[in-house]
């Protein structure tokens, strides 16, 4: 005679059904956090070779079209279109080491006469324009941009021009448009500038105009251009531009020149040793949900041909007698059962009893 001791617990508490609830819970998991991972873009900005994304404004919500881009009455200035006003000769040429003092900002006092909302250039901003380029010109590159201060955005400067006037900015886009623009002697070209058209990330379809000193050597004169640059340059003022559609404003920089910016290559190695390292990935995921699977399934045919199976089936199932014994049972309708006074009595009796 054989006598078992050992007494197995419920099936909702055995050790092993709590691993595999909390297998099947930790796959859950394991999917919905690659569910979220792989629903974001930038998780994928390595795999497309697309590059660092572009710094969004902070007034990204400001709609462009909420923008006004008309040009002003140019009979609302107080000079007349041949008049203009020359500050003093102290003002137009200040000393070379006051350069270096605040090499990042153009005195403001010597941007009176710049309008804004204007077509073109105008000959009352002409003097403050060659105190900008002269600037522009004397000092390096690398002073440019070491003093440069990171472009706000193209609403920011645009609809608060006169804080930011004089001010010297660092902007990231791809240029449009590059060609000569004639400046200062008719009969000479070797002072005129170059005028190019940029479009960052922020400015949609509304262009930045940017008047340089130098041209870069990389760059030749065209329509399209379409490539990516950088240029640090001082803002001068929404410079009223003629298009197709319509008169339009542009912010404005003057600068000395600007620089193409070098789109980086991924090697062709590196992208396959991350696909590789992604294939990887994905097989140990694959290997890790089999082997749970697998387990899961020989756990059940242990199981089903242990004698815990034939226990709970014997138990869970009636037999044909037990069932057929069912209608031998007088049954009574709880609602026609009816008790007596005597009875009624009675039952208080014992109840008080």
């Amino acid at each position: 005679m054989k006598f078992e001791t050992e007494k197995s617990p419920a099936p909702y508490l055995n050790r092993k059904d709590q691993y595999r609830l909390m297998g099947l819970c930790g796959m859950l998991l394991l999917i919905v956090i690659s569910i979220d991972f792989t629903s974001r873009a930038e998780n994928w900005a390595w795999f497309f070779s697309i590059g660092q994304e572009a710094d969004v404004s902070e007034l990204k919500k400001l709609d462009l079209e909420d923008l006004d881009f008309r040009i002003e009455d140019p009979n609302q200035t107080p000079l007349a279109q041949d008049e203009f006003r020359v500050p003093k000769e102290a003002d137009l040429e200040p000393p070379a080491d006051n350069l270096q003092l605040d090499v990042s900002q153009i005195p403001k006092e010597l941007l009176e006469d710049v309008q804004d909302r204007r077509v073109g250039l105008l000959r009352t901003e002409e003097p403050a324009m060659d105190i900008v380029l002269k600037r522009a010109q004397v000092l390096s590159e690398e002073e440019l941009e070491a003093a440069a201060t990171e472009n706000p955005g193209f609403r920011v400067v645009f609809t608060d021009s006169e804080k930011h006037r004089g001010q010297l900015l660092r902007v990231d886009g791809t240029l449009w448009r590059l060609q000569r623009y004639p400046y200062g002697d008719p009969e000479s070209e070797d002072d005129d500038l170059w005028q190019a058209w940029i479009f960052t990330a922020d400015s949609a379809n509304n262009p930045w105009v940017v008047f340089l000193t130098e041209k870069p050597e990389s760059l030749t004169p065209a329509e399209q251009i379409d490539e990516p640059v950088t240029v640090v340059g001082y803002f001068f003022k929404n410079y009223g531009y003629a298009t197709e559609l319509g008169l339009h404003i542009a912010p404005m920089l003057i600068a000395k020149t600007m620089k193409l910016v070098e789109v980086e290559q991924v090697p062709q190695d590196k992208n396959d040793n991350l696909g590789r390292y992604i294939f990887g990935f994905l097989m140990g995921i694959g290997l890790l949900f089999g082997i749970m699977i697998w387990r899961f399934t020989v756990s059940d045919r242990r199981y089903q041909s242990g004698r815990l199976a034939k226990i709970a089936e014997s138990t869970h199932d009636a037999s044909p007698e037990t069932i057929s014994a069912l209608d031998t049972i007088e049954t009574h309708d709880p609602n026609q059962l009816s008790i007596s006074g005597s009875d009624q009595s009675d039952r208080d009796d014992e109840t008080n009893i």
